[in-house]
């Protein structure tokens, strides 16, 4: 991503911030702007299998958004399972081997595990939709930590994704978290445009 691109990010996170404390009206757009930038910034770039899968995680991303903006959890989850798969497919095309970051892996796998715990006695009809959220999150992440993408963007941008929707997670069901939004949306907004950024350079690398 440009810089001119990365600073319009950041002043789009800031405005939701901004909008969040004041509670303005059209906190729904404000929270959708980030994600519509990342979407131009990659539809701008030279069409490739990577990139249309990309293009389609940053829509489900941004329904996901929308939905959950307007209380509509079970949707919004569902939108961004969809997202989450779809980063997953691209991380599987990034493949290198199951032996590498095996520590980040086993790591992955013992936190998510402890978060399924916590949550699944607390769920009640949400158990399923919430399980296969935790199934294709947990898959992203072992796909992100065991491809040939560098630590510093892609893989890292996957691991806040994570740490976002725990944020989400531990608010609504286990207790609440004092200022929950800025923490879910801050690491979610960080993780966006590190997962963008990083898998624009893979591509970039593969197109030299």
């Amino acid at each position: 991503m440009s810089k001119n691109a990365s600073l319009m990010f950041l002043v789009f996170a800031l405005l939701y911030m901004y909008g969040m404390y004041y509670s303005v009206s059209f906190l729904w757009l404000l929270k959708v702007l980030p994600i519509i930038l990342l979407f131009v910034v990659v539809f701008k770039t030279k069409p490739s299998s990577i990139r249309s899968i990309l293009l389609c995680a940053l829509v489900f991303s941004a329904c996901g958004d929308l939905l959950l903006a307007f209380d509509q959890f079970i949707y919004g989850v569902a939108a961004f399972l969809l997202a989450q798969l779809s980063y997953a497919v691209i991380f599987k095309a990034n493949w290198k081997a199951a032996k590498i970051r095996i520590t980040l892996s086993l790591g992955l796998i013992v936190y998510v595990s402890i978060m399924a715990g916590l949550l699944l006695p607390k769920l009640g009809e949400l158990q399923i939709p919430v399980s296969a959220y935790l199934v294709a999150i947990t898959a992203m992440g072992l796909l992100a930590a065991q491809s040939k993408l560098p630590f510093c963007w892609a893989v890292l941008g996957a691991l806040l994704f994570i740490i976002s929707d725990s944020f989400i997670a531990i608010n609504k069901f286990i207790q609440p978290i004092p200022l929950a939004g800025y923490w879910v949306m801050s690491t979610y907004y960080l993780a966006q445009i590190m997962l963008v950024t990083g898998l624009l350079k893979s591509i970039e690398q593969k197109n030299d």
